[in-house]
């Protein structure tokens, strides 16, 4: 893993399992998790669509978090076809901040699966 691959990944967990923690108190326990790259502009997978921007499933003590939604929606449900990711049992959508390139794909989410907003 590339060395600025490592640090997004990083920063991604950082953001996302303080908050995945306040809803579950045995995250701290659980040793296992998986990140699934979804979008992103320097992966290896040939099967994968590359574009600037950035998102990833990740799953941790038995949630699932999509964190950001990449820059093209298109690009977005190709690459999640490609990996065959269900994302009809999602427990958290992060978006890490206000810009399109990590926001995009949210239009996609939202019009195939239903949610329930919380806001806190």
């Amino acid at each position: 893993m590339t060395p600025f691959k490592t640090l997004l990944l990083t920063g991604a967990l950082t953001c996302v399992v303080p908050f995945a923690a306040r809803f579950d108190t045995a995250l701290a326990a659980e040793s296992t998790g998986r990140i699934t790259v979804i979008y992103d502009a320097f992966g290896k997978d040939s099967a994968m669509k590359k574009d600037w921007g950035f998102s990833a499933l990740v799953e941790v003590a038995g949630k699932r978090i999509l964190f950001d939604a990449g820059n093209d929606r298109d690009i977005f449900a190709a690459n999640i076809k490609a990996k065959d990711i269900d994302l009809t049992n999602l427990d958290f959508v992060v978006m890490s901040h206000r810009h399109s390139d990590h926001m995009a794909g949210l239009i996609y989410v939202l019009e195939r699966f239903p949610i329930r907003l919380t806001i806190s």
